[in-house]
């Protein structure tokens, strides 16, 4: 009997060796290979937009010469007249991020990579005025992984790889407030899937390793108050996680903030809260 392991198989270009030319791999076998090459495979950045652009536009104009889905066609004839100069694109943003989200659905999952992609050039150019609509556009990666996105590991790797742009391109204003970027992160950081969580909190760590002192004390106070709120295993793997990716580089190697974060973690009164205790 088929189990759901099976039917999500998918058949990839066999690069071990041996006669079959395609093999086989179960979902979990391509979730493992998001959690390598996710931060490996950011393409080179342009420095600059061409001239006179933009970082949206440019990537509009590219992707219209390389998808024909119908979603991203309409997206494409809705947004361009919109997006001509870059002070246009600043009076138009709520627009343009209503257009933009309002197709981030399963049933358009062949223009999912473009509208991701897009949204984090946005980000690039917009800067700290990208910064008000992240709590629609988590809420929106949100409901997109609760409608299957979450079983289909091509399109986990497009939102993981959008959402690591975003926290790149505007890091400079995220570290200024920890604390609001795992409010508005909460629920994909506890998310019911363990590898979704798992991948958020290597997401958000990048965050943690670049923050000041005091906004990275803030930042783990709250992660402990959120586990003491809501004690459980999802709370607790989520924080475990995104402290665990915080302190390290890689599975034998510590990243330079750990000598800041170790004894945060240690001090008794990081884990109280009220009356309550982290255990």
């Amino acid at each position: 009997m088929a189990t759901h392991s099976d039917a999500m198989a998918v058949k990839s270009l066999n690069t071990a060796g041996g006669r079959r030319r395609f093999a086989f791999k179960s979902i979990s076998q391509k979730i493992e290979e998001i959690y390598v090459d996710v931060y490996r495979s950011l393409d080179p950045l342009k420095a600059e937009p061409s001239e006179g652009s933009s970082f949206f536009r440019d990537s509009l104009a590219e992707y219209r010469e390389l998808n024909t889905a119908e979603d991203f066609i309409s997206l494409y004839e809705e947004t361009f007249p919109l997006v001509q100069t870059l002070p246009q694109i600043i009076l138009q943003k709520d627009l343009i991020i209503s257009s933009l989200l309002s197709r981030l659905k399963m049933e358009g999952r062949l223009s999912h990579e473009p509208i991701l992609r897009l949204i984090a050039a946005l980000s690039r150019d917009l800067l700290g005025d990208f910064v008000p609509f992240l709590q629609r556009i988590a809420d929106s990666l949100e409901s997109l992984l609760e409608s299957g996105a979450d079983r289909d590991p091509e399109i986990i790797e497009q939102i993981l790889t959008s959402w690591s742009y975003i926290m790149m391109y505007l890091q400079k204003y995220l570290v200024r407030d920890v604390g609001h970027v795992l409010r508005i992160t909460r629920k994909l950081r506890y998310y019911p899937k363990d590898y979704i969580r798992e991948l958020m909190a290597e997401s958000v760590s990048f965050l943690l390793r670049k923050a000041p002192v005091q906004q990275l004390k803030k930042g783990i106070t709250k992660l402990m108050t959120e586990v003491v709120e809501e004690p459980s295993e999802m709370r607790k793997s989520g924080a475990g996680a995104l402290i665990s990716h915080a302190i390290r580089i890689s599975s034998s190697k510590l990243h330079s903030k750990t000598e800041m974060l170790m004894p945060m973690l240690v001090d008794d009164s990081t884990f109280q809260i009220g009356d309550q205790s982290v255990e």
